[in-house]
C-alpha cells in the first residue's frame, strides 16, 4: 500500500483551536477620547482623573479586524457583512448613503490577489510543514520545555506573525462594485440584520460540531447610537447560515453584473428559500 504524507503548519494548528468562539459586541457609535488629566492637588501627591467623551462624528472602529478596514476603511456603515475565509481574499457587502442623505448604494468589496500576496509571504516568512510524525514529535518537544522557553517560542511566533498580517494588509488590491438600490431593499435588509444579530443566542452544540468552517463571518448594524456587531467562526447556527448564504448570494450576482434587488425582497421578508 503506497503511503501518503500529510503536512500541517503547526501555527495553523494553534490559530484553527483559538478561533472557535463567536463575538456579540454592543458599542457606542462614536469613537471615545480619553484624556489623562494629571492635577496637582498637594505638593506631596498627584491625583489622576480619566476623562472619557464620545468624539460626535468620529466612528468607533475598535472591533473591526484589520481585514475589514482593508475592505471598508475607517467608517462604519448602517449596515455590513464580510467573509473573512481562510484560504481567499476576504469580501463583503455594505449600505451606504450618497452625501446628501437621499439616496443608498450597495458597495461590494473583495481582495483580489490574495494568492499572490500570500506567495510573496511565504518566501518573506515561509512557514514550515510538518508530517504528522513531525508534528507529535515538535508537540513532545515543547512539552519538555521549561514554561519561560515555551513563554520565548511563543511570543517569537506572534512577532513574526505580526509582521507577517502587517506586510500583506500594505499588500492587498480591493475590487470594488457600487450598485444604487432602492430605499424598500435598504430598509428589508437592514431589519433583516438588527433582527438577526438582536435575536441571536449562543446554543450549546455537540463538540464534533463545534469547529471552524475556514471562515469568519461578521455581521454589523447601527442601532440609534449604537454599533451592533457579531462574529461567528462556524456556520452550525441554522439562521447564520441562511443569512450568510443570502449576502453571498448578492455577493456573487452583483460581481457577475445580474444583481436584481427583487430577486431578494421575498427572502428578506420570509426565507432563503425564495431567492434561488
Amino acid at each position: 500500500m503506497k503511503k501518503t504524507a500529510f503536512t500541517v503548519s503547526l501555527c495553523f494548528i494553534v490559530l484553527f483551536a483559538s478561533a472557535q468562539h463567536f463575538r456579540k459586541i454592543i458599542e457606542n457609535k462614536y469613537s471615545i477620547r480619553r484624556t489623562l488629566f494629571k492635577i496637582d492637588t498637594t505638593r506631596q501627591h498627584d491625583a489622576s482623573v480619566l476623562h472619557a467623551t464620545s468624539v460626535e462624528g468620529v466612528d468607533n472602529i475598535e472591533s473591526k479586524s484589520p481585514l475589514e478596514k482593508v475592505l471598508f476603511g475607517n467608517t462604519n456603515a448602517k449596515i455590513e457583512f464580510v467573509v473573512e475565509p481562510s484560504f481567499e481574499g476576504a469580501y463583503g457587502i455594505r449600505v451606504i448613503k450618497d452625501s446628501s442623505e437621499t439616496s443608498s448604494s450597495l458597495e461590494v468589496k473583495r481582495i483580489i490577489n490574495w494568492k499572490e500576496v500570500e506567495k510573496q509571504m511565504q518566501k518573506a516568512f515561509p512557514v514550515k510543514g510538518y508530517t504528522i510524525q513531525e508534528l507529535n514529535a515538535k508537540i513532545a518537544e515543547r512539552e519538555k520545555m521549561s514554561e519561560e522557553e515555551r513563554e520565548l517560542s511563543i511570543l517569537k511566533s506572534r512577532i513574526r506573525n505580526e509582521k507577517r498580517e502587517k506586510e500583506s494588509l500594505k499588500r492587498y488590491q480591493v475590487q470594488t462594485f457600487i450598485i444604487p438600490i432602492s430605499d424598500l431593499f435598504a430598509e428589508k435588509l437592514y431589519a433583516k440584520f438588527v433582527s438577526f444579530i438582536d435575536d441571536f443566542k449562543a446554543k450549546e452544540l455537540e463538540p464534533n460540531l463545534l469547529m471552524g468552517d475556514g471562515e469568519t463571518t461578521v455581521f454589523r448594524c447601527i442601532v440609534d447610537q449604537e454599533i451592533w456587531t457579531l462574529s461567528i467562526p462556524f456556520k452550525t447556527e441554522e439562521k447564520a447560515r441562511e443569512l450568510s448564504d443570502l449576502c453571498k448570494q448578492i455577493v456573487e450576482d452583483a460581481e457577475a453584473g445580474r444583481f436584481d434587488e427583487s430577486k431578494y425582497i421575498g427572502s428578506l421578508e420570509y426565507g432563503q428559500e425564495d431567492c434561488n
